[in-house]
């Protein structure tokens, strides 16, 4: 068993990445078939969407033209596989723009076998599948309207698909959000899904900018947050916000309806940026002014 820290513990001290972002979120849809407990998703007011596939292209287009290194998610605060068939050309359109590092976020739910063989077919790199327990009990108090058996069912058929193809790709990661409920069943999660061939992730809890309760995200001293120095979150509707846990769009960046992502980039988000850098954290919009979830970007893989 190999057991390392991400790139971006929260000891990290973090420099500005440059004229543009290391990772891209785009909002396909910011709909969800789940009520989790941990996440802000039930409260959000913002409108709820899908991301016009000609406005998608045309990020993904600027993003391969200025870093087809950077990591681009295809989801930022909804689960994409409720888009079906329209999600899948979106991925291999992405991957065929030369993107070299494409990846989704998903609860599993959705992802039964003709899922799973799509979702390899597009080229896909890597699949974020939260699971956060060992057990249908605590399954049922975290991740709400959620079928455990059907997701251990699901992942565990995408590793088995893979193996069957001769394929590396997706690399399959199950994610644990650690809380005071989940705890107990965290060395059960990782011992079973590694035997499984998938990657374990297991991450700290995140208040989505107040919105849940985190009661391990404590004071201390401040440093500059990974979020707002690394990451550039586009809403479906074509909305910049601040930062990845800024998903009812307090602070509005731009629209990338009519602006380029470099122009935002270096524009509205770099002045924040250097607020973080400098430590001007008291003139930074409200929510991030008192956010402490730059303390959470920070987690442990596990593999074989």
């Amino acid at each position: 068993m190999q057991l390392h820290w991400n790139r971006h513990p929260e000891s990290d001290r973090i420099s500005d990445p440059g004229e543009f972002p290391k990772v891209v979120l785009l909002d396909t849809t910011n709909l969800c078939n789940l009520r989790c407990s941990m996440c802000g998703h039930r409260v959000m007011k913002r409108k709820k969407g899908i991301m016009d596939p000609a406005l998608c292209r045309k990020l993904l287009d600027e993003i391969a033209a200025e870093d087809p290194t950077a990591r681009v998610w295809m989801v930022f605060f909804g689960e994409a596989l409720l888009l079906k068939e329209r999600l899948y050309p979106l991925l291999a359109y992405a991957k065929a723009t030369g993107l070299q590092d494409v990846v989704l976020n998903s609860n599993g739910n959705l992802m039964d076998e003709g899922a799973a063989a799509k979702l390899i077919e597009s080229g896909l790199d890597a699949i974020y599948v939260g699971i956060d327990a060992f057990s249908p009990e605590t399954y049922s108090k975290v991740r709400v309207q959620g079928d455990y058996h059907k997701v251990v069912k699901n992942v565990s058929r995408l590793t088995a698909l893979k193996r069957e193809l001769g394929v590396s790709k997706p690399d399959v990661f199950v994610q644990f959000v650690e809380m005071d409920l989940n705890s107990h069943e965290i060395e059960g999660f990782k011992e079973y899904w590694i035997d499984q061939g998938a990657i374990v992730k297991i991450r700290p809890k995140v208040s989505w900018a107040g919105t849940v309760d985190a009661p391990n995200l404590v004071d201390k001293e401040r440093h500059a947050c990974y979020w707002a120095m690394r990451t550039f979150n586009v809403c479906w509707d074509g909305t910049v916000v601040l930062c990845s846990v800024d998903f009812d769009a307090r602070y509005v960046a731009g629209k990338v309806n009519d602006q380029s992502m470099k122009s935002i980039w270096m524009g509205s988000l770099k002045k924040i940026r250097e607020k973080h850098l400098t430590g001007d954290y008291g003139s930074l919009p409200g929510f991030c002014r008192n956010c402490r979830d730059w303390q959470s970007a920070r987690a442990e893989f596990v593999s074989t």
